[in-house]
């Protein structure tokens, strides 16, 4: 998916005008992996908080923000993000003129292979066979890759990635976008969003590496779904309110699809009694698609990058329009 053009950079002065800041990380997770890179940078104060909100500073490094928990952050001139989306960011309060930076090439890699890794699950039957290894001797509903035709809807950077590691796999791949007017060179078609349905029945796998903006909110929507071969398979990496869910998990009640791959979900984390869990042919992964060793390490890296791009004056690397919505290709 393609972001809309950047904005002007807020206070960038460049030099003095990003020295001497006050960096605040809220990440508990991430934090005793990222605060050893970033601790030598001259020029800061690296402090650590459990939370945003309970702590004011110059710049702020974190990844989900709960409703109102950035409004009070009056000093605040810099958000980086540790993950990808903006889309939570005006709930939480984060005031129009803050400078906003993400890490969305961080993990590329890893949900690309997490995508294609879920896919084959589907179509291996690997959920089975661990479960009961005795009863899988000699037979075999397996599916192959190789010859299918796989959507990717989003031709975002992890779009694009996922697209490569299914050519290689010897896949026919087709790229969704908004527009399908600009080809998407990964793929071997581009389709615009709005003839998925006409396209449906033709896929055999649908992934999805969607934004969540109100442009693909439900954009593997029901019809699409219904439009799907009954051996069809849904992956989704991208953001959970892309797809119609209910929808999703009906028609895997009612044996209409394979199954279903889905590491993103409309309420995270997902309890352990979610009614989503008990559903057949629905493998639920707990939304780590986006995780690697080196990921804290990439991740403050990618930041010094950004601050180095403001010292000398230029905009940042990885900056995200903010207000601004972003909309698909």
């Amino acid at each position: 998916m393609a972001e809309t053009a950047a904005p002007a950079v807020p206070d960038a002065a460049g030099g003095a005008a990003w020295d001497g800041l006050d960096v605040l990380v809220a990440h508990s997770r991430m934090a005793p992996r990222l605060l050893p890179v970033i601790e030598g940078e001259p020029g800061i104060r690296l402090r650590m908080a459990e939370e945003a909100g309970t702590d004011d500073a110059d710049v702020l490094i974190g990844f989900q923000f709960p409703p109102g928990s950035l409004a009070k952050l009056d000093r605040l001139r810099w958000l980086h993000l540790t993950g990808t989306g903006v889309d939570h960011l005006g709930a939480a309060g984060l005031r129009p003129g803050v400078l906003v930076t993400n890490s969305a090439a961080v993990p590329v890699t890893a949900v690309a292979e997490y995508a294609v890794s879920g896919l084959l699950l589907l179509l291996k039957e690997l959920p089975e066979v661990v479960r009961d290894p005795a009863a899988a001797w000699y037979r075999s509903g397996a599916q192959l890759l190789t010859g299918s035709t796989v959507a990717v809807a989003g031709a975002g950077r992890i779009g694009r990635a996922v697209l490569r590691r299914l050519t290689a796999l010897g896949a026919h791949t087709v790229a969704v976008t908004r527009r399908g007017d600009v080809p998407v060179a990964e793929a071997e078609r581009t389709v615009p969003a709005a003839r998925l349905v006409r396209e449906a029945p033709g896929i055999d796998h649908l992934v999805g590496c969607l934004p969540g903006t109100p442009q693909t909110r439900g954009l593997v929507g029901r019809e699409v779904l219904a439009a799907l071969p009954e051996h069809a398979t849904v992956t989704n990496v991208g953001r959970a309110e892309t797809v119609d869910n209910e929808a999703l998990h009906t028609m895997l009640r009612e044996g209409r699809l394979r199954g279903a791959f889905v590491d993103v979900h409309e309420r995270e984390p997902l309890p352990p009694d979610d009614p989503v869990r008990s559903v057949p042919r629905l493998i639920v992964s707990p939304h780590r698609a986006f995780a690697f060793p080196g990921e804290p390490a990439e991740v403050a890296r990618t930041f010094l990058a950004n601050l180095h791009d403001l010292r000398s004056g230029r905009p940042p690397r990885d900056l995200v329009p903010w207000p601004a919505e972003r909309k698909p290709e």
